[in-house]
Parts: structure tokens; C-alpha cells; sequence
């Protein structure tokens, strides 16, 4: 290394001492490939080019100890067929040895696929955008309150538009129950039948939502058309996929097909438009017949949270009770019962509740038991779990409480039962050197409930920071 401090201020001299180190790289690179006297030319040419970099600057000096070393260089050294490819090849190597190295040892990407630990990390959701009509239901507005005969709402109406019969129209700005929504009308509303519609977003709002995590994919109908078949998806490239519809058009005969690129996919990376049938998300199912300008379909994909699963921790501490945790799991690991779960290991993420010899219960509240103490809000890694505040209009099965997040209910699902939770008298103990994992969802998650314990060692890292969506509430470091 060139110790002068005049590196900083002149040109001329990062060049020479760059393509002096570059030589010297070469030249230990072909020494023995290189004839003795040849080695000594160059040599004495790097020499007179490390004396002109040492102390005050000669311009020409130094322009022409550079030459002569790059020409002594030209001369001596033997040149690599591809040299531009090889620095790349070289360059990209190295970058990758030390991607894989930084995934393996310190902080590994995650995609969160299901929606089991929701509230608090969301997998893919996915929405179903067309018009819901009210029929039977009908609707009246009372001080901006908005109430229907019967429950017709969800709570991801929120910013939906409803168009009443009579023509008037009204914002849906807060769910409040499955019969009563909260809208921006400052007129009352005698009762009528209506209809819930969502406006498409223009581009730039596009791009807003694409930061939110939300992709919308639609499809009209340019015609009386009826879909005759729904092709199975494609990948063109990675990460580039396309799937097509192929209509009849009613009029006239004509077939007609239409590409949708990059199709939705469900959390267990299926495409939505391939059952060719009417499914829970009411898409298209062949002999479906539309008419000009309706919709074929019209979704919203909500993607899953994506963040980094940090792998150094564990290896300076134990797993600790709270910890939102990523493991891997196959049926071979379940300790109980119809796990339900595939012969290759397989990507979980759910938090950590019971450690290896303790005993644990759920309790009639739906608080866990962990050596006959009851966890609550105030244990580390539970605060949102016995206290979140958002309600639903699914009833849970204890009607005190509020939210079906709150806590952990037990398994009902004969072919899913795991260990006995339910007995205070004779609980659950968990064996050495294995855990249990629940998911926040605990009415929709597949966990230690249904498979048991499993073995400490399949555990990879706790969650760390969420990465994207950038405009998500969950942004960030703040998720417990």
C-alpha cells in the first residue's frame, strides 16, 4: 500500500496506484508461468513507478513511470482470452460467495406464505372485488350510520363505495359489524336494497398501493362472451408467468383468447384463475357467461409480509418463550397424531410457547398454562395476544371474547388433533430438547396443536426486520 497522503487530492496518482496493485496482482498470478528475467523487467519498472508515488508529486515523472510499467505489463505478462468476461465472471463470484455466506450465517430472507400469524406478520390474502348486491338485504342511513336488515358486510369493505337504488352513493369509512358500517353520508337514508362496488385504482394510486403490498388484477369482457376453458399456467422466465382464458365469443362464434400475465396465486403459490370453477374467491368457472364491459373477474392480492430471519442470535442463546421463530418441519418430526404436513421439510414461521420439559395447557379463557402460570399481557412476546383490539364478526366460541385473535383456542378437527391441551389435571409435557409453536391466527393455523412438539434443532432464526411492504404498518423492526 502507497502511504501519501496527497492519494487524496490528485487523480493522476489513484490511477497510478491502482494499476500498479493491479500488475502486482497479475504478475503472482503468472510467476511461474513467466521467464526469470522478464520477472525482473517488470519488476524494475514497478520500482521506478513505487518511487514516483512516494513523496511530492512529479506530473511527468510520474505519467511516465506509469507508461513504462503498462508497457513493461503489455510485454511480460501473458493476456487472458476474455479478460472483460473473466472480471465480470470474478466480480460476480465473489458477490455471490458473499450473498450465500450473509443468507447462511447472519440474516436470511422470508416470505410469509399464510395468513397463521396474523395480526402480527400477514401472508397472501386475497380479494374478491366484484359488486356484492344486497337482494333480500336491504339498508338504511341514520347519522352517517349505515345498517342492513342482515349481516352483509366485512371488514374489508372499508373504502368501498355503496350505490344505492334511489341512485345516491356513500364511502364506507369504518367496519363496525356485520350489519352496520360507518359511511361518509351527512343525509339520511330511508330503507333501500344497494350494492357494494370497488373502483379500480388510476396508475398513479397503483403504484402507491404496490408500495402497501396490494396488486389488483382484473379482466371485461369485450363482447358477450362465455368462457369455454381456463389454460394452465406457464412461466415464460422466472418470475414472469402467464395463464389464458380462452372465450367463445356468443354473437358470433368466434373463439377468442386472452393473456393474463403474472396471474394471482394463493398462499400456497396455486393459481386462483386455474380451478376452473366457482371456489371460495367467486372467480370465472367455465360456461360462464358475461356481457359487454362486465367483469371476468376483479381481485386484490394482498402479499405476504417479507423480512429477515436473523440466524446469529441463537447461536449466543437459547430460544425464548415469545419468540416469533422460522423452523423447518416434516411429517417425520410430528410427535402426535395427523400432522397433516409433507415428507421434505418445509418453511414455518409461528411463535414460540412451551420449551422442552415444562407442561402446558389452554385454559377455558384461552390462555395458555405453562407449569399451572397463566400467561397474559404481560409476559414478553404476548402483549397483542391476550389484548388485541380489533373485533370481528366471526363469533368465537367463547362469547366474551371479542376477537378471534385473542389467545389460543383447541383444535377441533378430529383428522388435526395433536397432544391433549385441555386437561389441567394430567397437561401436556413437552419433551427435552423439543418446542411448541402456535400461531397468533390460533382459529386458523396448523401448529404444535396438531403436530406436537418438535425437535429444537430444526429451528433457524427468530424474525427480525420486515423489509416489505415499505408502506406497511408492520415496516420495520416493530412486530412482537
Amino acid at each position: 500500500m502507497i502511504k501519501n497522503w496527497r492519494w487524496f487530492i490528485s487523480k493522476r496518482l489513484r490511477e497510478a496506484v491502482e494499476d500498479r496493485k493491479q500488475i502486482i496482482k497479475l504478475l503472482a498470478a503468472q510467476r511461474d508461468l513467466i521467464k526469470p528475467a522478464k520477472i525482473d523487467e517488470l519488476e524494475q519498472a514497478l520500482s521506478e513507478l513505487d518511487e514516483q508515488c512516494r513523496g511530492p508529486i512529479d506530473k511527468e515523472a510520474l505519467l511516465d513511470a506509469r507508461k513504462n510499467a503498462l508497457d513493461s505489463a503489455d510485454r511480460v505478462l501473458i493476456p487472458y482470452r476474455d479478460a472483460g468476461w473473466r472480471d465480470w465472471v470474478e466480480m460476480f463470484l465473489v458477490v455471490a460467495a458473499l450473498v450465500l455466506a450473509f443468507r447462511t450465517f447472519f440474516f436470511q430472507p422470508f416470505k410469509i406464505p399464510t395468513g397463521s400469524m396474523q395480526p402480527t406478520l400477514y401472508g397472501i390474502t386475497i380479494e374478491n372485488l366484484m359488486d356484492r348486491v344486497s337482494g333480500n338485504i336491504k339498508g338504511r342511513v341514520d347519522e352517517g350510520i349505515l345498517t342492513a336488515t342482515d349481516a352483509f358486510f366485512h371488514s374489508t369493505d372499508v373504502g368501498r363505495t355503496i350505490l344505492f337504488d334511489d341512485e345516491s352513493s356513500a364511502t364506507i369509512t369504518r367496519f363496525l359489524s356485520g350489519d352496520r358500517v360507518e359511511v361518509d353520508l351527512k343525509t339520511n337514508i330511508e330503507q333501500q336494497q344497494f350494492t357494494v362496488t370497488f373502483e379500480l385504482p388510476n396508475k398513479k394510486r397503483y403504484a402507491v398501493e404496490k408500495l402497501r403490498g396490494y396488486s389488483y388484477h382484473s379482466m371485461q369482457a369485450e363482447g358477450n362472451w362465455k368462457l369455454e376453458n381456463i389454460e394452465e399456467l406457464r412461466k415464460i422466465i422466472p418470475f414472469i408467468s402467464k395463464q389464458i382464458l380462452v372465450f367463445r365469443d356468443i354473437d358470433s362464434n368466434e373463439i377468442i383468447r386472452r393473456t393474463v400475465w403474472d396471474p394471482p396465486l394463493n398462499s400456497y403459490q396455486k393459481p386462483i384463475l386455474a380451478m376452473g370453477y366457482k371456489d371460495d374467491h367467486e372467480q370465472p368457472f367455465i360456461h360462464s357467461q358475461f356481457a359487454r364491459n362486465e367483469f371476468i373477474f376483479k381481485l386484490r392480492v394482498k402479499t405476504g409480509d417479507h423480512l429477515f430471519v436473523n440466524r446469529v442470535t441463537y447461536n449466543f442463546r437459547h430460544p425464548r418463550r415469545g419468540d416469533i421463530s422460522v423452523f423447518t418441519i416434516k411429517s417425520a418430526d410430528a410427535t402426535h397424531g395427523h400432522s397433516g404436513l409433507p415428507n421434505n421439510d418445509t418453511f414455518y414461521i409461528k411463535r414460540l410457547v412451551g420449551l422442552g420439559g415444562e407442561n402446558v395447557t389452554i385454559g377455558p379463557d384461552r390462555h395458555l398454562r405453562i407449569n399451572d402460570r397463566r400467561l397474559s399481557s404481560i409476559d414478553r412476546g404476548f402483549e397483542f395476544v391476550y389484548s388485541h383490539p380489533k373485533d370481528s364478526n366471526r363469533m368465537p366460541l367463547n362469547p366474551a371474547i371479542k376477537s378471534v385473535y385473542s389467545g389460543h383456542e383447541l383444535v377441533n378437527d378430529f383428522h388435526y388433533r395433536g397432544p391433549d391441551l385441555s386437561n389441567s389435571k394430567s397437561p401436556y409435557k413437552v419433551p427435552k430438547n423439543h418446542l411448541i409453536f402456535f400461531g397468533d391466527n390460533t382459529a386458523n393455523s396448523m401448529d404444535s396443536r396438531s403436530w406436537g412438539a418438535l425437535p429444537k434443532k430444526n429451528v433457524i432464526g427468530h424474525s427480525s426486520f420486515v423489509y416489505w411492504p415499505p408502506l406497511s404498518p408492520r415496516f420495520g423492526w416493530s412486530h412482537r
